[in-house]
């Protein structure tokens, strides 16, 4: 499966729940200018620190940077306030809820408490039950009907967290440029081809969803 940039901001939009993104929605946030006021954050910081907590679990550092080291939570946090619809935020402020409830049921702790190897722990279980396919609806319109069956999960609010913070890594200068390996193999195959700095262009979510 391969997706070209307007294919990606298609993608984002249904998830976010919106029609369409203008380009600057992928824009990393930028910090508070010379005597201006900083950018009002979606999320508080409890809510912050576990999307944190789930990046930092969905995809960790390695060799290669992780989701936070990419920048996806300030990403996330931006495309949340500025284009997200109202349905979208209240699923996905229910879906961190949801989490942090279940983390504090097992181990009287926030899932942003925990160590990381106790967090891979309870969400591997955890992702299973809330990806679970469900029945869609009998009649379908709009968003819906357009994004088919993908969003008939358990968690559909899960659903859009886990894939916006894996999009959003994905998308990242960082991962594009150390993370996603690209062979370049022009024309018929010759040993030995040597690669220059031209020789890793871009690519998108088609890399890993497709």
């Amino acid at each position: 499966m391969n997706l070209d940039r307007r294919d990606l901001m298609g993608h984002f939009a249904l998830l976010l729940g919106v029609a369409a993104l203008p380009a600057e929605a992928f824009a990393a946030p930028k910090g508070k200018a010379k005597g201006k006021a900083a950018p009002k954050k979606f999320f508080t910081p409890s809510q912050t620190a576990l999307v944190t907590a789930l990046a930092d679990t969905f995809i960790p550092k390695t060799d290669t940077p992780g989701a936070v080291e990419a920048g996806v939570v300030p990403r996330f946090d931006a495309m949340m306030g500025r284009w997200a619809s109202a349905k979208t935020k209240a699923e996905v402020v229910a879906a961190l809820a949801a989490v942090d409830k279940m983390a504090l049921e097992t181990d009287r702790k926030t899932f942003a408490a925990l160590a990381p190897a106790r967090r891979k722990e309870l969400l591997i279980p955890y992702d299973k039950a809330a990806l679970k396919p469900v029945p869609p609806p009998k009649r379908l319109s709009g968003l819906a009907a357009l994004m088919g069956g993908a969003s008939f999960v358990v968690d559909p609010g899960y659903s859009r967290v886990k894939d916006l913070i894996i999009g959003l890594h994905y998308s990242s200068e960082a991962s594009m440029t150390k993370d996603i390996i690209y062979e370049h193999i022009p024309g018929p195959y010759v040993a030995s081809l040597k690669l220059t700095k031209d020789s890793r262009p871009f690519s998108g979510l088609g890399t890993i969803m497709g």
